[in-house]
């Protein structure tokens, strides 16, 4: 039975990335979702002047959301390449 960890080539890099891409993805879904849900995401209207009637968010933006959640997938994106980069890196030289 092999009793190696399943991605014992991971260094501390990645498991920074790791975790700091998906903490924040979380934070944007999960988090964010549940704190807004728990507040009751209270919305109303206030009419101003030349505008007319605009909806104001108490809670947080959609527009905060999404950044924290591309971030978090930024993260990831770069992580993904600085992996494949560096398989690729590490075939070439194995090469004869």
């Amino acid at each position: 039975m092999d009793t190696t960890p399943p991605h014992s080539d991971y260094g501390w890099l990645d498991n920074a990335a790791l975790a700091t891409g998906l903490g924040l993805v979380l934070l944007g879904l999960v988090v964010m979702g549940v704190f807004e849900t728990l507040l009751g995401s209270a919305h109303f209207t206030e009419r101003v002047p030349g505008l007319g009637v605009v909806v104001v968010h108490t809670s947080f933006t959609p527009r905060l959301r999404a950044h924290v959640i591309a971030i978090g997938f930024l993260v990831l994106l770069a992580w993904g390449l600085s992996r494949v980069g560096r398989a690729i890196l590490g075939s070439l030289g194995t090469r004869p």
